[in-house]
C-alpha cells in the first residue's frame, strides 16, 4: 500500500489550509456535515477539504493507536489507517448518519482490521510476535466485532423476537421455546424465521456502511 505521503488527492493528508481557522470550533458531526454537502463550486470544496482536515488532525493520532495496538506492526497499522482515511473521505457524502462521527469512523477501522485478519488467515502480522499467538488475539478479536454486530442488530428487534432468536442461541429448539414462552408453535418458527432474515441483513448492512 502506498506511503501517505504519497496520496495527493485526499484532502486529509495535505497541509492545512486556512479557512480552517474558521471551523476549529464546530463539532466533528458538523465539519462532517459539511463534507456531505460539498457542493461544484471551488469554496464550497475548499471548505469540505478543510472540515476533512481538521477531522483527520483531531483523530488521526488515536486512531493510529487503537490499530497499533491491535495489530501489533507500526506498518499494518499505518496502512489500515491510510485506508479508513481513504474510505471515510468516500463514504461520508452517503453513508455518515450525522450522529457520532469518531465511533462512525473507528467502525471502519476495525472492519479493515477484520478484513487484513481474514487475508492473512490469522497468520502473523508482525515480526517478534509467534503465528499461534497472533491467530488467537485476531480470532478473539473477529469474535468481538462479529458479536457486537450482532448484538446491535438484535436490540432493534421487538422483545418477542429477541427472546426467541436469544433461546435459539442458547440451544433450545423451537419446541422447547413454544412451551416455554407458552406461544403457539408455527408462530415460534415463522418469527424465528424473520428475525434471523433481518439481522442477516442488519449485519450485512452494517458492514456495508463501513466497508
Amino acid at each position: 500500500m502506498r506511503n501517505l505521503l504519497e496520496i495527493q488527492n485526499v484532502p486529509g493528508y495535505r497541509k492545512r489550509m486556512s479557512t480552517c481557522q474558521n471551523l476549529e470550533s464546530r463539532s466533528d458531526e458538523k465539519l462532517a456535515d459539511l463534507i456531505k454537502g460539498q457542493g461544484e463550486t471551488f469554496t464550497q470544496k475548499q471548505e469540505a477539504e478543510a472540515a476533512f482536515n481538521l477531522l483527520y488532525d483531531r483523530h488521526a493520532a488515536v486512531l493510529l493507536g487503537f490499530l497499533k495496538v491491535r495489530c501489533n506492526s507500526y506498518i499494518v497499522a499505518g496502512d489500515i489507517a491510510q485506508e479508513t482515511w481513504l474510505r471515510a473521505w468516500q463514504k461520508i457524502p452517503e453513508y455518515f448518519d450525522g450522529s457520532h462521527f469518531r465511533g462512525w469512523l473507528f467502525q471502519i477501522a476495525k472492519n479493515l482490521l477484520l478484513d487484513e485478519f481474514r487475508k492473512k488467515k490469522m497468520t502473523s502480522l508482525s515480526e517478534g510476535m509467534d503465528a499461534p499467538e497472533m491467530q488467537d488475539a485476531a480470532q478473539a478479536f473477529i469474535n468481538q466485532e462479529e458479536k457486537q454486530q450482532l448484538q446491535d442488530c438484535l436490540s432493534q428487534l421487538d422483545d418477542s423476537r429477541q427472546q426467541i432468536v436469544r433461546l435459539r442461541l442458547s440451544g433450545q429448539s423451537h419446541r422447547e421455546i413454544s412451551d416455554q414462552l407458552q406461544i403457539d408453535y408455527t408462530t415460534v418458527q415463522t418469527r424465528f424465521h424473520r428475525a434471523k432474515q433481518f439481522l442477516e441483513e442488519c449485519v450485512q448492512s452494517t458492514r456495508k456502511e463501513t466497508a
